[in-house]
């Protein structure tokens, strides 16, 4: 029995390809070896956002895609013995291409969530 592709099945076959590749979410992230150390990109992540790094402030700029989300993470602490997580930022951004992620301190790592 020889079986023929019906134009539907290819169809729907190709809309479902073209919806998984036009979800496809890609992270950035930046990290630092230690506490007031600059973020340094992993893997490609500065060909994906741009930092400029301050003290207590980043600045970002999206290269290819929108950003989603980012997180941000801090150093923890201990006090008086007792270890404190770091500092937490979770956003979605207003404008998915550009911002200020104002984190009083240099934080230990920022991931940035990029729809394509």
């Amino acid at each position: 029995m020889h079986h023929v592709l019906k134009p539907r099945n290819l169809t729907l076959s190709l809309a479902a390809l073209v919806l998984t590749v036009a979800s496809v979410t890609t992270t950035a992230l930046f990290v630092a070896d230690r506490p007031g150390a600059n973020l340094s990109p992993v893997g490609g992540a500065d060909q994906m956002i741009e930092i400029l790094q301050g003290n207590q402030s980043i600045m970002w700029s999206a290269l290819s895609g929108s950003v989603a989300s980012y997180r941000v993470d801090g150093w923890p602490e201990t006090i008086d013995g007792n270890e404190i997580g770091g500092a937490l930022v979770i956003e979605h951004p207003a404008d998915p291409s550009a911002g200020v992620i104002d984190f009083g301190e240099k934080p230990r790592s920022i991931s940035f969530e990029i729809d394509g």
